[in-house]
């Protein structure tokens, strides 16, 4: 009686699971989602049931999904109660890393085992071990020895699927596309409902440039598991890539909705679209609330630099003018007024070429380049 669970069910599945777990371990039950994280803070709970039907599907679905991505699953495990065990909702697990789908039927039957395997498995696993110790405040990060202790993990048990999906993962961050691609269609090949590593080999896809192989394998997924933010943000990448802006606009605005947590993420491809259209003063909302100033600006740079390329000098000048309304500190204000003023001069705008660089002078009065520039000018206004 060691182990605790926690369970949120239906009033009529709550006698079935005590009467299963009885003498075994001690069940706690709570009513709504919402108090999830309260019970696990206050009860430490190493098993976590519940009722897929004690709430909408659409609530269970972006609990599960969210709760998959946080520290706390790494140490509690889940099992879903079901009317019927059927291929979407295993994929659905895989998904959001649910251990287990169990029927309601079979909750008498073999309820009680499937809580005992899971937790001893759990117990041993050195992968479970190794992601709970890279949790804790008290681990130093290192990315070599994390790199390191997953290529060590992989060589003594490389038939394991979770250990597998983190040596492609890992595999990817390197840059061996080829080896991950194989590493991930293996794991596709035994499993058809492993959406982590359909997603996986998405996103090597993408890498690729193969953005409609990509878009296939995330449709797929998208049916057998839908309203996953994260994918919708891998769908809007995809839809990026070949062009078709719309498209990706709409995936994006749907992740932001579902999850607010992905409002970065998504908000910094919208900002960039919203830049390649032209949408100056959307893209500003977007990047100011989604990127760095750096990030930011960096945008809005090479977007001028194309611009000034075609010799739209006065398309460069907006980009930097509305850089500047993404800027949260004076930083990066003397280079861009540099920039302002070099494209007011090929447009043959020498006052507002000079007052741009005396802003500039005045956030940095040591700026080598906006120094030499107004010396030149005033040199050529002598002249004159």
């Amino acid at each position: 009686m060691n182990k605790r669970i926690l369970s949120l069910c239906a009033q009529s599945k709550r006698d079935a699971v005590k009467r299963a777990m009885m003498g075994h371990f001690k069940v706690s039950f709570i009513s709504v989602l919402g108090e999830v994280s309260n019970a696990i803070n206050d009860l430490k709970p190493d098993l976590f049931i519940h009722d897929w039907h004690a709430q909408e599907e659409s609530q269970a679905r972006q609990f599960h999904i969210k709760f998959g991505q946080s520290t706390a699953a790494i140490d509690m495990s889940r099992i879903i109660l079901v009317p019927e065990v059927t291929p979407q909702l295993i994929a659905f697990a895989s998904d959001s890393m649910v251990e287990r789908f169990h029927a309601y039927s079979a909750i008498p039957l073999t309820l009680l085992n499937e809580a005992k395997m899971l937790l001893d498995a759990k117990e041993g696993n050195e992968l479970q071990k190794f992601l709970r110790e890279s949790k804790l405040s008290t681990f130093n990060y290192n990315q070599q020895q994390i790199d390191q202790k997953i290529e060590n993990l992989y060589e003594k048990y490389s038939h394991d699927p979770k250990v597998k999906m983190e040596y492609a993962n890992l595999l990817l961050r390197q840059g061996h596309l080829q080896k991950s691609v194989v590493l991930a269609q293996e794991l596709m090949n035994k499993d058809p409902t492993n959406l982590r590593a359909n997603n996986l080999l998405a996103r090597i896809k993408m890498k690729m440039g193969q953005f409609d192989e990509a878009l296939v394998l995330l449709n797929k997924a998208n049916i057998l598991s839908p309203a996953n933010p994260a994918r919708l943000v891998m769908l809007g990448d995809a839809f990026f890539g070949k062009g078709d802006l719309d498209t990706a606009l709409q995936n994006y605005h749907q992740a932001m909705h579902l999850d607010s947590d992905y409002s970065r993420e998504a908000g910094r491809q919208v900002g960039r679209i919203k830049l390649a259209q032209g949408e100056l003063e959307e893209a500003v909302m977007f990047f100011k609330s989604a990127v760095s100033e750096d990030e930011s600006a960096g945008f809005f740079n090479n977007a001028a630099v194309q611009a000034a390329r075609a010799q739209d000098y006065s398309g460069a000048l907006k980009l930097y003018e509305s850089a500047l309304h993404t800027l949260k500190t004076d930083r990066l204000k003397p280079t861009i007024y540099y920039n302002i003023a070099l494209s007011h001069l090929r447009l043959s705008e020498s006052e507002p070429a000079m007052k741009a660089l005396k802003r500039a002078l005045h956030f940095d009065a040591n700026h080598e380049k906006a120094q030499g520039l107004m010396q030149k000018l005033k040199g050529t206004k002598a002249a004159s």
